[in-house]
């Protein structure tokens, strides 16, 4: 078994998912975890490791959390440090047991970041309750610079020595300011009969994180992600194989993939690596191979499924078509995965089958459905889609396809002007959270593009966010996990409203220079 040190640095290097088995594992160790956490702290603070490309410190807050190791202080410090202005709700829970140790280094830390940027370190200070002329100094000094803060701050602290200072700031408050004046008050009502001291709320690591957790592939290089082609895991397997899904493939790649598809003794495995495949359909031996599985009746579902995927491309050709419905017709995993075959490919034919499907139950189904009822454009269907704005468990995670969809097939002419109205129609109907507004800007967007149309709200999304995909190298985009993704490859170049569609071999009207199934048609 690798040591503590060796399984942090795998996580970060998103070599290895963040859940149940690798924090069992640490925890099974004991607090002789803890010098080894904080040796991969220490590590990471001095730079002595490298390729950290997922920010473990949540996890490292909870064990240490879990541990209450009086040696995790330099940790909750550091973690103040780098982020003082969004301290984890999670990290305060942490430091409070740790109240007597922490009041000094926390005056220090205030004192380093100044009161710009030390608010979260006088709410903690405030919190631990340790009564301290120097904590009541920085509280009280607070009341110049942040009056309702720092109220809230001395009110929670409960020291009666601070009623001088709330008094004279009272007096200077004009009257017909109620709301400071109300906060005030409330802050020296507090001092008369103080809360409770806050005590740490019970806490379960376990229950904190999922069960079982794949690695972020779309952080790993190709070279790693091959490699774990060969796990002794399925299901690490099958996601390395899906993580070339809709990418450029490298004649390596298409070697092992191919490899893959054909020898591995796991259904679903194969299925996935095919559905990969779809990227080489161009030639010859590989769309023969996917659309022999795809119609024989003697391999799994779950293989034939990937293999209707990876052709989505070339949906359009008979035998290709008479597969993808024989497979729809035998319902369940192959019809959702036949639905899925068929919105990727926008070929206008398959356009019939979405609509009825509406009215079931079952989330994976519906999520194609949803997908292809906004690029099949059914807007007779606008209100059963927008009916998914607002549903119960289970169906309450199918909001943001829903929204993407209703984005794509809401009525209206699609012209670069009134995208905008289009938007503030959807906020009003659903009330946009702003991820959901980014998506509903990229769904608009992506409707101008199936139209021919350049971009509206693609240079405002890209100001948002300096470190936008198409300036990190050698990572394609990929949507954030439960957002609806945009169509994998347009099969045709035909006509609509009078626009021509964009090519899935066609530079993307974004600017970016890729090929468009590589950037906005990811």
């Amino acid at each position: 078994m690798a040591n503590v040190f060796e399984q942090l640095l795998a996580a970060a290097r998103g070599q290895v998912g963040v859940d149940h088995r690798l924090i069992q594992s640490i925890l099974d160790q004991g607090p002789a975890a803890v010098p080894e956490m904080l040796r991969f702290h220490r590590a990471a603070n001095a730079g002595e490791t490298t390729q950290h490309r997922i920010d473990l410190d949540p996890l490292m807050v909870d064990l240490f959390r879990h541990f209450q190791s009086p040696d995790a202080l330099e940790f909750y410090l550091d973690a103040v440090r780098n982020n003082p202005e969004d301290v984890d709700d999670g990290l305060i829970q942490a430091l409070l047991p740790l109240k007597n140790q922490a009041v000094e280094p926390l005056l220090a830390l205030y004192e380093e970041l100044g009161e710009e940027q030390g608010s979260d370190v006088a709410f903690l200070l405030a919190a631990m309750r340790v009564h301290d002329p120097r904590v009541l100094e920085v509280l009280t000094g607070r009341l110049e610079y942040d009056l309702s803060d720092a109220a809230f701050c001395l009110g929670m602290y409960g020291d009666p020595a601070a009623r001088p200072a709330l008094e004279k700031m009272l007096a200077e408050i004009p009257a017909d300011d109620e709301g400071l004046r109300s906060e005030l008050e409330e802050a020296m009502e507090a001092l008369n009969a103080p809360e409770p001291l806050d005590q740490p709320e019970p806490f379960d690591i376990i229950a904190e994180y999922p069960k079982h957790e794949l690695p972020p592939f779309d952080v790993l290089e190709e070279s790693e992600r091959l490699e774990m082609l060969a796990s002794l895991d399925a299901e690490i397997r099958a996601g390395a194989a899906y993580s070339f899904f809709n990418r450029d493939l490298t004649p390596k790649a298409k070697a092992a993939l191919l490899h893959l598809a054909q020898s591995d003794a796991e259904g679903s495995v194969r299925g996935q690596a095919w559905s990969s495949l779809g990227e080489a359909t161009d030639e010859a031996p590989v769309r023969e191979a996917l659309t022999a599985v795809l119609n024989d009746e003697s391999k799994p579902i779950e293989e034939r499924g990937g293999a209707a995927v990876g052709l989505y491309s070339v949906a359009d050709r008979k035998e290709i078509q008479k597969g993808i419905e024989q497979l729809y017709e035998l319902g369940g995993v192959a019809r959702i995965r036949a639905l899925e075959a068929m919105w990727r490919s926008l070929y206008q034919p398959y356009g019939k089958y979405f609509a009825h499907h509406l009215d079931e139950s079952d989330p994976a189904l519906l999520k194609q459905v949803l997908r292809g009822a906004g690029y099949f454009r059914l807007t007779a269907q606008v209100d059963k889609i927008a009916s998914f704005f607002d549903r119960p468990e289970p169906l309450d995670e199918l909001r943001e396809d829903a929204l993407f969809a209703y984005a794509l097939a809401m009525p209206g002419e699609t012209t670069r002007g009134r995208v905008k109205g289009m938007l503030r129609k959807i906020d009003a109907l659903a009330e946009l959270t702003p991820p959901e507004t980014e998506l509903v800007m990229f769904a608009l967007d992506e409707r101008l593009r199936l139209h021919g149309m350049a971009p509206v709200f693609e240079a405002e999304l890209a100001a948002e966010y300096a470190d936008h995909d198409h300036d990190q190298e050698g990572h394609d985009h990929e949507p954030e996990p439960g957002a609806a993704e945009p169509a994998a490859s347009l099969a045709v170049d035909s006509a609509v409203n009078g626009h021509q569609k964009v090519g899935r071999n066609d530079v993307c009207p974004c600017g970016s220079g890729k090929k468009y199934k590589k950037c906005h048609g990811a």
